[in-house]
């Protein structure tokens, strides 16, 4: 008998990827602010779960360095350096540009495609107010990039520093309006180039867009720790 993939049962989620995947959301929505505390006890309260799930929650999210797990002190948001701000941010540049590259090899048309809807969408929550929900926006816009790329290995490194790069973007855009506004027009700037095929463009306005974000981030861990 030939398997049938509409056959295959799916599995159901355990209790700890839920609390992983509400907790993730959570810090990259910005509930959290960088350095706080993450209880156990009242994480395990909230989602109605025992201390396994959420103890094992946080070890997961600490692999991806979006949580740290100090002994003894308990476990805590992320809090960059402005070092680590900036190695992030050169990582991200180096991976953005490739990712890029790739879609535009593998699959151009729906891959602009889909950056087009999602800059329609990022303008409509824009025009309505909606802060966090552009933010959510921009992050799928730069995600989209690796989603059509084709290449494994170049996503599981962008993964690594993915939820990290989501947060500091939240940290950014959500408070300050002129920023998410230069951040939209780059991106539409970023897919109009794409068209154009004129990458000195299309690699000049990411560059200028993810340094942006660097020099705010390091402008702003710089005053929090005045």
């Amino acid at each position: 008998m030939t398997a049938d993939p509409k056959m295959r049962i799916e599995q159901p989620r355990t209790l700890t990827e839920i609390v992983i995947e509400r907790l993730r959301e959570a810090i990259i929505e910005g509930q959290y602010t960088f350095g706080e505390n993450i209880s156990e006890d009242k994480l395990a309260a909230a989602f109605g779960v025992s201390r396994t799930p959420v103890r094992d929650a946080l070890s997961a999210l600490q692999f991806t360095g979006l949580v740290t797990v100090r002994p003894k002190r308990g476990s805590f948001v992320f809090s960059p350096t402005t070092e680590e701000v900036a190695e992030i941010c050169d990582y991200r540049l180096m991976l953005e540009r490739e990712a890029l590259r790739l879609a535009m090899q593998k699959s151009a048309a729906p891959f602009l495609d889909a950056l087009d809807h999602s800059i329609g969408q990022m303008r409509e929550r824009m025009e309505a107010g909606d802060e966090y929900g552009y933010v959510r926006l921009d992050t799928e816009f730069h995600n989209l990039f690796f989603d059509f790329c084709g290449n494994s290995l170049v996503q599981n490194a962008f993964h690594l520093v993915e939820a990290r790069i989501a947060t500091i973007r939240t940290a950014l855009n959500a408070r300050f309006k002129q920023r998410r506004e230069a951040s939209f027009d780059q991106h539409v700037e970023i897919v109009e180039g794409l068209r154009a095929g004129d990458w000195a463009r299309v690699d000049a306005v990411l560059g200028n867009h993810i340094t942006s974000i660097r020099s705010d981030a390091i402008d702003e861990l710089s005053k929090a720790a005045q």
